[in-house]
């Protein structure tokens, strides 16, 4: 469930929305099962789980906590699941 997080929330998936959406103005069910959850195996899944938990363990403990590398790396570990070679922000 961590993985499918961190896909969910990465620019990756934003960017993918933004392009693919039905509604500027709204985000529907169908638009966020029309994105792509990369297949791969748990090893691969594993750095997006932790990257995940450490957000989510630092927004518990503060939430106005800046998380902004944490945040970009995930970004990097996402989009180079999706063949991604550069930032997408």
């Amino acid at each position: 469930m961590k993985y499918l997080l961190g896909v969910m929330n990465s620019a990756s998936a934003r960017d993918f929305l933004r392009a693919n959406r039905r509604s500027n103005i709204h985000l529907y069910p169908d638009d966020w099962k029309k994105l792509p959850i990369p297949d791969v195996s748990s090893d691969q899944q594993q750095p997006i789980v932790n990257l995940v938990e450490q957000i989510l363990t630092l927004k518990q403990a503060n939430a106005t906590t800046d998380l902004t590398a944490l945040e970009t790396k995930l970004d990097a570990a996402v989009g180079a699941l999706y063949g991604q070679t550069h930032p997408t922000s």
